[in-house]
């Protein structure tokens, strides 16, 4: 039976399990991030599928609710994916499902940049796996619960391959590990 780990908050989150559910696979849920280490631990997972957090964004000027929604929102996601990335099988598989737009109505919204967070946090975990191959994708807020349920089962992804894709894939394994090990081997950094 495959073991799929959903994360994340709101609405979406019980539709989500479900449809994973009626697929047959056994779904473990966790709607805060503060548990989600003592959750996982000693587990292994198929896929994981890790959804927008729920946050309530505060009173104050715009530059404190933006910090926030990086910080306890997006960034978070980075700090979730590095808690159960060793807990994911070798051929695991991760659904990084995008957020609603614009939760705070005053705050600016650049749809763009925060796709672009999502993908380099794909990059991420597919270079921590780096020769192996982790398939990750990004999905965005209009995906439907059985439509990210579909993905995690389908047939035709990454991992159907042909002999020339898997030579392929090890190539892009290895550009992986040499991107992990030119991130991990700065010295400093300035943003």
């Amino acid at each position: 039976m495959t073991s799929v780990l959903v994360t994340g908050g709101g609405e979406r989150l019980t539709e989500v399990a479900e449809a994973i559910r009626a697929t047959g696979a056994e779904t473990t849920v966790v709607d805060t991030l503060d548990r989600l280490g003592e959750v996982v631990r000693d587990t292994t997972f198929d896929a994981y599928v890790q959804l927008p957090v729920a946050m309530t964004p505060r009173h104050g000027s715009l530059v404190s609710r933006v910090e926030q929604f990086l910080s306890e929102g997006l960034l978070s996601r980075f700090r979730a994916a590095e808690t159960v990335l060793p807990t994911l099988a070798e051929s695991a598989t991760v659904v990084l499902v995008g957020g609603q737009t614009n939760v705070d109505v005053d705050a600016p919204d650049d749809q763009q940049a925060r796709t672009a967070l999502m993908r380099v946090l794909a990059h991420a975990l597919r270079a921590e796996r780096a020769p192996g191959h982790l398939v990750v994708r990004t999905a965005g807020p209009d995906w439907s619960a059985t439509d990210i349920a579909a993905k995690l089962t389908s047939e035709d992804d990454e991992r159907s391959s042909s002999p020339d894709q898997a030579g392929s894939r090890e190539a892009i394994g290895k550009a992986y590990a040499d991107w992990r090990a030119e991130v991990l081997g700065l010295v400093r950094a300035e943003f």
